[in-house]
């Protein structure tokens, strides 16, 4: 299909306008952007082009609105618009569908749950296309169903994650580097599927790029992004022959200025303290605000309630999964065998004091088991385990891009990752504590039962819980206390590992890096919340 044709084509679609008005990006010293200003009309494919390298990926981030708070690096200013043919304008998130270079998709999801996915949160319009239902999409785009979402070739994860962007029914819709790293055959079947794309479901399409010979045929427009003057210019149709030589300029070495500013005249120690210092106050803000907007991050605001609770279910397997039951259980069995056999058999003067202590002893066994031993052992492995289960899935997620895949789809991750592990937290904890107990205590009174026959289980079974029964009550004495520090604790557990996981990742080492921060620090949170405990439950 040529380049005028399917501008006629694109001509009478559908879509809006995407606007920069005065836009300008900065990333630490590095300009990408001065002020801009540029307009990519209504339904035409949009070719954004220029060196690797040069912020083409930044560009359309920005555009789709999945910068955050976290992006503190990245100074933006000016405004990007929507706007349809009436004149309404779009919101970015909820106008904008994205196909990721690396794709995104849910790993975990088949591909026609990917799909539905997009499609639970589409936004309610007045129109609605049979086209877009997910089995058409899929078969549209010849991705198979009956095989599992990572078993799928590159092409077929590619056209998976345009189906499930077009399932969406977004106004715009922006590809990245759609053929990097592709072979100029594989490329042209690339340029064809999206031609047909846009063909079938004809909206505005912007694609960034540094491959503008496989996809200049389908183009209506081409901008260059120009690392050297910093600008996004047009590019007309009469030069698109001369492509190749606007890309090649050289790089413009930096100014003294800057080199002087990227060294740094302040000592080596002096910037590392610096910028140690203004980490730790970063963190800590954002630990308190978590804290202050935790009743908020409870309720479940979830656009799809099905695809909250599925999410939600998915963390709670991961926290308190059998696997976590058998962790915990063998955790209880020892502890439970070590109080109670090493008690009794390094007894100082056995033969003297253990008829005088024995029913003493099987009291404090019990009650340091349930009060104390059970819910600090637990709850320390519960940070390492679960904790870092939680925050290597969270980061996966985020390095994968699943996390910019959400915002994309209306999906606010924090409501759907956060609320669902704050809950699998919260409900699993005191579950494993549970299992962890009873194990102990079942060690226990096997462990007496076969070194003391002469007294048998009756006699265990008097006094092991004999501190922990109040008549009238229906649960042990001190689960109270027990319920608050294991909540105290699930809830710290579930937002460090979260807060780890969705920083910004760049790199397999770096998901690794925030999987031992988060065992780190929630150990640590672990041991100070039942430290502060110990003050005030056994006054």
């Amino acid at each position: 299909m040529s380049g005028e044709d399917e501008g006629k084509v694109c001509a009478g679609g559908r879509g809006s306008s995407v606007e920069l008005k005065s836009l300008a990006v900065r990333v630490g010293n590095r300009t990408l952007l001065r002020e801009t200003t540029a307009r990519f009309a209504a339904g035409e494919v949009t070719l954004i082009i220029g060196r690797s390298g040069v912020g083409k990926s930044t560009l359309l981030r920005i555009i789709a609105d999945l910068l955050d708070e976290q992006d503190a690096a990245f100074r933006v200013t000016g405004r990007v618009e929507l706007t349809r043919e009436d004149g309404i304008a779009v919101a970015r998130r909820g106008g904008v569908g994205v196909v990721f270079q690396d794709f995104a998709l849910f790993d975990e999801l088949s591909p026609m749950q990917n799909v539905r996915l997009a499609l639970a949160h589409r936004p309610r319009r007045a129109h609605r296309e049979e086209s877009l239902a997910p089995a058409a999409l899929l078969r549209e785009l010849g991705v198979p169903t009956n095989v599992r979402t990572a078993s799928l070739s590159g092409g077929e994860r590619q056209r998976l994650a345009i189906a499930r962007a077009l399932a969406y029914d977004p106004d715009v819709m922006l590809y990245d580097e759609p053929t990097s790293g592709l072979d100029t055959a594989t490329a042209a079947e690339v340029t064809k599927v999206l031609a047909a794309t846009q063909a079938n479901h004809p909206r505005t399409s912007i694609i960034v790029t540094h491959d503008f010979e496989a996809l200049t045929p389908i183009a209506d427009a081409v901008y260059l992004m120009d690392s050297d003057e910093h600008t996004l210019r047009r590019v007309e149709r009469a030069d698109w022959p001369r492509l190749g030589e606007l890309l090649g300029g050289k790089v413009k070495p930096a100014p003294p200025g800057r080199q002087l500013a990227t060294a740094g005249l302040l000592p080596r120690w002096t910037r590392w303290a610096a910028g140690r210092t203004g980490e730790f106050l970063a963190a800590t803000s954002r630990v308190l605000e978590g804290c202050l907007q935790l009743p908020l991050r409870l309720i479940p605001l979830w656009k799809s309630p099905a695809w909250g609770i599925r999410f939600f279910w998915h963390y709670l397997r991961a926290v308190a999964g059998p696997s976590a039951w058998l962790y915990v259980a063998i955790a209880g069995a020892i502890i439970g065998f070590v109080a109670t056999y090493f008690t009794f058999r390094f007894l100082p003067s056995a033969n003297y004091t253990k008829p005088l202590l024995i029913e003493d002893l099987l009291l404090s066994m019990g009650f340091s088991l349930y009060r104390i031993l059970v819910p600090i052992l637990v709850t320390i492995l519960i940070a390492a385990r679960c904790g870092a289960a939680v925050a290597s899935d969270v980061g996966g997620k985020r390095y994968g891009r699943q996390i910019d895949a959400l915002r994309t789809l209306g999906a606010e991750p924090k409501r759907y990752l956060l609320t669902g592990i704050l809950y699998a937290f919260l409900l699993g904890t005191p579950l494993l504590v549970a299992i962890s107990y009873a194990t102990a205590a079942a060690t226990s009174l096997a462990v007496f039962t076969s070194t003391h026959p002469d007294r048998g289980p009756w006699f265990w079974q008097l006094h092991f819980h004999r501190e922990l029964i109040m008549p009238g009550r229906p649960w042990y004495v001190g689960t109270n206390w027990l319920l608050g520090k294991t909540t105290l604790c699930a809830a710290g557990i579930a937002m460090l590992a979260y807060a780890r996981g969705a920083r910004p990742k760049d790199s397999s080492r770096a998901v690794s890096q925030g999987v031992t921060s988060t065992i780190l620090w929630s150990t640590l949170y672990v041991l100070a919340v039942h430290f502060v405990f110990a003050f005030f439950e056994f006054q």
